[in-house]
């Protein structure tokens, strides 16, 4: 990230802040208001841009602290093109949109913006997103900070272990695991060696199970990739179905070439981010790539997984509990791992019954604040009247029936973990208050008269696709931006089948032991059944299968399994496409209806713009952009 950013501040409240903004807006009016409401609260406006390439000129020109970029622009490119080069520039932007629609939001969501303002624009609402912008860019900087760190001491201790080659040189892939998501890494010692011998290629197989392969022809040819881009690291993301690498060169002792290559099966993993972070530890980790060149090797076998041996203790962080091989749950808890010695928020997404709860307690576990409480609330479980309380606590006599005092999640979470589940059943009005709760560390019990300030940190997790939640206007962006630090999407059971038989192991052992019939085994069309079913209830339906068997199995062997009923599904039932793609086509029929019933008249009174309750600017630009025409044309 970039360096002496004038919002890096202890005290990042937004009213001590004096930032450097570029506004992206093609709509003079809009543009000229929301600088006005900025320079009111302190702020600088350095320039408007009305297109991409205007954008891009006053950038490099001003250097802004944070860019404020409309999605609709003028030109070929849109705002979300601009985006994808701020964040390969390492440069915070917020987005500013009329259009709300969860297609929208999703493509913009994906070039990890810091905030979304949707139109018209409140001044509050400005402030506190420009607030959570600061609080996301510090929180990402500090994670930056203590990685690179934390990868630099793994490093220094690697270089003082003894061992062979390969067992030096998995040392240094269990270290950079928990730092970069990958399913094959290729150590290369010398890079000018054509024959390829110097290249050392391995595997992964299991969380921490790698294979060393023997493919020379793939290594010269990962080799020859990062040549072609003259000596500079880079990665590429390809479309699905194609696969992710990242390439980064080494020099050590008299300029010699050596270099490090990932790759990864999912086409989206790499960013500058991780560029950065090698960037960083270059010096670090030449040296233990030269170490592992200089080592000798004792004959293995060269398809079998290797036994572990880590110079640190740090290497060895194990995710109790979660079972599975598959490449996307290893992602999965790649990033637990990555992210739980740090106290940064965190967001896991994934079906019901997928195990998210799991994910939770080994982030708590694997934390610093693991022999303190954790506290979860099922925010769909608890009636609506009772969220806030449940949350904050209330005094006595704050409301009827209550007749004592009740300390609140955050409070009972303290210097804890506080696991809020099913966050997006939330009710809007107790998600501003959570939002407050997050952004000013502190609380207020319901009928109390005090703030209680409150060390707690906050894990949320969620089966809803909250993007669509958004644009339905059932939960917040702001408090979507507060907890979306680092998500973390645990995959459903039919994207990771082959770890079926591992699981249906794991529930046959469990419940043969509670049932004492220890034994039962499974036959192997009974486990097809098992590999081939759907699983719309995930791992969740898959124990409570294996339990019901193991209690009504009358042999040693369960031979079949009775599958559950297909769950029927009306025709009422849409899909998230569908919805998408109505959207806009609702939002266009409703504002030609507005001018059917004023007869083409947008602003002043009577007119649609306040028919439908939006500033005439707004509606013009939907006007546009949505390419309606008054009068309409016939036909």
């Amino acid at each position: 990230m970039r360096e002496n950013t004038t919002f890096v501040r202890d005290d990042p409240s937004f009213s001590k802040m004096n930032l450097r903004i570029v506004i992206v807006e093609d709509q003079f009016l809009e543009a000229r208001s929301l600088g006005i409401m900025l320079k009111n609260a302190g702020h600088e406006v350095e320039g408007i841009a009305k297109s991409v390439d205007q954008a891009l000129e006053l950038i490099d020109e001003r250097t802004p602290d944070i860019v404020l970029v409309d999605i609709f622009l003028q030109g070929s490119r849109n705002g979300i093109d601009l985006a994808r080069i701020l964040d390969m520039r390492n440069i915070p932007f917020i987005y500013l949109s009329a259009n709300s629609n969860a297609s929208t939001l999703e493509e913009a969501i994906a070039t990890r913006p810091f905030g979304f303002l949707v139109k018209p624009f409140r001044e509050r609402e400005i402030l506190i997103a420009l607030n959570i912008a600061v609080y996301r860019y510090q929180k990402n900087q500090e994670f930056i900070s203590r990685q690179r760190n934390w990868l630099d001491s793994l490093l220094g201790n690697i270089r003082q272990t003894e061992g062979t080659r390969t067992e030096k040189s998995l040392s240094l892939i269990r270290a950079l695991t928990s730092f970069l998501p990958f399913d094959h890494i290729i150590i290369d010692t010398d890079c000018d060696d054509r024959a390829g011998t110097g290249a050392h290629s391995f595997q992964r197989v299991g969380f921490n199970d790698y294979v060393r392969l023997e493919d020379h022809d793939n290594k010269v040819h990962i080799r020859d990739a990062g040549q072609e881009q003259e000596g500079r690291p880079y990665f590429h993301n390809a479309g699905k179905g194609q696969g992710a690498k990242l390439w980064m060169p080494l020099f050590r002792e008299r300029k010699r070439k050596m270099s490090i290559a990932f790759l990864c099966h999912s086409h989206d993993q790499y960013t500058q981010d991780h560029i950065e972070l090698l960037q960083s530890v270059q010096d670090s980790l030449a040296a233990v790539v030269e170490n592992v060149r200089k080592s000798s090797d004792r004959a293995e076998a060269a398809t079998q997984p290797v036994a572990r041996k880590a110079p640190s203790q740090l290497l060895q962080p194990r995710v109790e509990g979660i079972i599975g091989k598959s490449p996307r749950l290893l992602e999965a808890l790649d990033k637990v791992i990555q992210v739980a010695p740090f106290d940064n928020t965190v967001l896991i997404l994934g079906e019901t019954g997928v195990g998210k709860e799991g994910l939770v307690r080994a982030i708590h576990q694997l934390s610093a604040r693991k022999s303190k409480p954790l506290v979860k609330l099922n925010c769909a479980a608890i009636p609506v009247n009772l969220v806030e309380s449940e949350l904050f606590g209330h005094e006595k006599g704050a409301f009827t029936g209550a007749l004592e005092r009740r300390i609140g999640k955050f409070e009972l979470a303290s210097g804890g973990t506080l696991f809020l589940d099913e966050i997006g059943e939330l009710p809007l009005e107790v998600q501003s208050k959570l939002l407050r709760a997050l952004q000013e560390k502190e609380i207020e019990r319901i009928g109390g008269r005090t703030t209680i300030r409150t060390d707690v940190r906050i894990v949320a997790a969620t089966n809803r696709h909250l993007p669509n939640e958004i644009a339905e206007g059932r939960f917040r962006l702001d408090l979507y931006y507060r907890l979306n630090v680092f998500p973390i999407q645990l995959p459903p059971l039919r994207e990771r089948q082959q770890d079926i038989p591992e699981l249906t192991a794991y529930f046959l052992q469990m419940y043969g032991s509670q049932m004492n019939r220890v034994g039962i085994t499974i036959a192997p069309a009974a486990m097809r059944q098992l590999e081939e079913y759907h699983w719309p209830g995930n791992i969740r339906e898959l124990q409570h299968l294996v339990e019901r068997h193991v209690l009504s199995c009358r042999t040693a062997t369960i031979e079949v399994f009775e599958m559950p009923e297909p769950i029927p599904f009306g025709p009422a039932t849409s899909t998230v496409e569908t919805e998408i793609k109505a959207f806009a086509d609702m939002d266009r029929q409703h504002i030609i209806q507005a001018l059917k019933k004023t007869n083409g008249k947008i602003a002043g009174k009577g007119g649609a713009a306040e028919l439908l309750k939006l500033p005439p600017t707004t509606l013009n630009s939907k006007i546009k952009r949505l390419g309606i025409q008054w009068p309409l044309r016939s036909g």
